[in-house]
């Protein structure tokens, strides 16, 4: 069996002073890439910061005889985005991968206890963060005709109960993965974006208690690490999806439409509720291809204008 490698490529790795980014950039490095390791440096609230963290990683990877360099730009900003890409493309010439791994969790809580501030913050880390690097990277993929972008979502985004600005920011990265998948699949671009939901045993698992926190143990953060670095591989067939990782396992997770209930325009809230279980059914379902599929629409809606309009 021939060895996955990266021989030739550069990595920015975001988010990888330590946990499941680490795992990542290492990995990536043992495999041939050059690795931009970046990480701001901070606590798991998103406070502080601290350049020796992704310093000691990029350390690591040249002490086993890898390529790396450090950087502690913050993805939140606009400046840090466009540094962190710059600082790779100075070095290497070239960005092959991007991998949006950063992310925090500051807000707590039922939602009558979370801050505009907190929100503010987790949505400008895990989707600002993954916009803004992603933008600066984008016309440096689109112009080379090359890219592996791999976001990073969470399986919180089926419903947690609590903490509500974060699975809200991970459910905007789904949105960011769909809508750039269907643009580089029109333009017929070799870039690939596709997004993850992993679990891992890291330092958020403190805040389950006990037993959460012992049975996380058994989803070592390495354990996601090979099915990432499939993710970014130049051999990768997929584009636009959803995988769930962890402790080994992996599942492709999609968003899908049933058949459902088709009345006519005129339909009155009697038949609404008459027929409101077809309507729920998931026996039969389909999932689309992009918003622009005429399943959304039961074909009724022609988008084919609105789509060269939209994708140019």
């Amino acid at each position: 069996m021939s060895q996955v490698r990266f021989d030739g490529q550069v990595a920015v790795v975001t988010g990888a002073g330590g946990g499941l980014g680490r795992e990542y950039a290492i990995l990536l490095a043992e495999r041939g890439a050059k690795v931009l390791v970046n990480d701001l440096g901070t606590d798991f609230l998103g406070k502080g910061s601290n350049p020796a963290m992704a310093q000691a990683v990029a350390d690591e990877i040249k002490a086993a005889g890898g390529i790396a360099i450090a950087n502690g730009d913050s993805v939140a900003t606009t400046k840090g985005a466009e540094t962190i890409i710059k600082q790779a493309v100075d070095a290497w010439g070239r960005v092959d991968i991007l991998i949006n791994n950063a992310g925090v969790v500051r807000s707590t809580g039922s939602l009558d206890q979370v801050t505009d501030e907190d929100y503010e913050f987790d949505m400008s880390v895990a989707a600002g963060g993954t916009f803004r690097m992603t933008r600066a990277v984008w016309r440096r993929m689109w112009d080379q005709d090359y890219g592996r972008v791999l976001n990073v979502s969470s399986a919180s985004v089926f419903g947690m109960g609590s903490a509500l600005s974060y699975p809200a920011t991970k459910a905007a990265v789904l949105g960011m993965t769909r809508t750039l998948a269907v643009a580089v699949q029109h333009h017929k671009k070799n870039i690939k974006i596709n997004c993850i939901m992993p679990s891992a045993y890291g330092r958020l698992a403190v805040f389950g208690g006990p037993r959460f926190e012992e049975s996380m143990k058994k989803l070592p953060v390495h354990s996601c690490a090979p099915v990432v670095a499939w993710l970014v591989h130049r051999d990768v067939p997929c584009n636009g999806e959803i995988l769930l990782i962890g402790g080994g396992h992996f599942a492709r997770v999609f968003m899908g439409l049933c058949q459902g209930y088709h009345g006519s325009p005129d339909i009155t809230i009697e038949e609404v509720r008459e027929h409101f279980a077809e309507g729920m059914d998931i026996t039969n379902f389909s999932i689309p291809a992009s918003t622009f599929d005429p399943v959304v629409t039961w074909s009724v809606v022609d988008f084919s204008e609105f789509m060269d309009l939209v994708m140019r």
